[in-house]
């Protein structure tokens, strides 16, 4: 949700070579995964069908919606014993912690029982009935596992694994570099609001209030966009809100003032970890550390007072237009 290609940008100059590419018909899929609307544009359809299978491949491992899967065989085994993870979990648990560790454990994968305990039970839809769990409370001094090996973890305390974004900016990423190593330049991937691009694109940023219209249009090279916000995945209970956005040190919804943060960075990963982390904490705070440890980003924030904060690298991006 909150990202997506534009088609249109009026009063743009196109260089001569994106000109030849606008007049080459780009082949767009479609298709629902990782509980989002996934949208692939590109040339040569061998190329989507490739990585329409590697996002559903990596779904069947990964989600935490998909029982019996490998996830799930982690998150079910016991306390005190190694676990063996699948070459492709223990990639995404390294990278997940790597940025974790950065984002001072704000935004971390051990947050599913937090999850169901807040009303995430299943895969969220329009017709979204939260089931609540039961209260549990989350105070990390440190990550809850025993490193032994980069195949085998201990679990040293009950919690389930919840990869959410970072699961859905590991494969994009992942998709991308696959896509460049075989020498393609023109590609998008939009998984629900996480985007990754090979070449320029125009791009836009939905309103998190008027869903549908384009809040801010730029053009970007070989970068990921990322939206995260809390007008989407949201429910209440006995008047009580509840959203998807949790703070890793507490295991509760954040509220900070802002609706919706939209990152631009390197990588897909590493702008989502940027985007919750201008969700869940102050922004000033959330300033601070992303100057500390995400140099190399621009943020877009949208407050729920209606206020607009723009910031980070300015050089990740043409900016486009306003739009009205």
């Amino acid at each position: 949700m909150g990202t997506r290609p534009n088609r249109e940008c009026a009063g743009k100059r196109l260089p001569p070579e994106e000109k030849q590419l606008e007049d080459i018909p780009m082949i767009e899929t479609r298709f629902r995964g990782m509980n989002s609307g996934i949208l692939l544009s590109g040339m040569d359809l061998d190329n989507h069908l490739e990585i329409k299978r590697m996002i559903m491949d990596f779904e069947q491992k990964a989600s935490r919606f998909i029982p019996d899967n490998q996830l799930a065989f982690v998150n079910h085994s016991p306390l005190d014993v190694p676990i063996y993870l699948d070459p492709v979990l223990a990639d995404l648990l390294d990278q997940s912690l790597k940025l974790a560790r950065k984002s001072d454990h704000h935004v971390h994968p051990f947050l599913g029982k937090e999850m169901m305990a807040n009303g995430y039970t299943e895969s969220f839809h329009e017709q979204y009935q939260p089931v609540f769990s039961g209260r549990t409370s989350t105070h990390f001094a440190g990550e809850p596992i025993e490193r032994l090996s980069k195949r085998w973890i201990i679990k040293k305390r009950d919690f389930l694994f919840d990869f959410g974004g970072f699961g859905k900016g590991y494969i994009i990423d992942k998709g991308i570099r696959h896509l460049k190593q075989k020498d393609v330049n023109h590609f998008l991937i939009n998984a629900g609001g996480d985007v990754k691009l090979l070449g320029t694109h125009e791009v836009g940023i939905e309103h998190p209030v008027l869903m549908g219209e384009d809040m801010i249009r730029l053009s970007i090279t070989d970068q990921a966009l990322v939206t995260s916000g809390k007008n989407y995945r949201r429910w209440t209970r006995d008047h009580q809100h509840y959203h998807h956005i949790l703070d890793g040190r507490t295991g509760e919804p954040a509220f900070n003032g802002v609706l919706q943060a939209s990152v631009i960075a390197h990588s897909a990963m590493e702008a989502e970890t940027a985007a919750k982390l201008l969700c869940i904490l102050p922004f000033e705070e959330a300033k601070a550390l992303l100057y500390r440890n995400f140099p190399r980003i621009a943020y877009f924030v949208y407050f729920e007072n209606d206020q607009i904060a723009i910031g980070g690298d300015s050089r990740l991006y043409k900016r486009m237009e306003v739009a009205k």
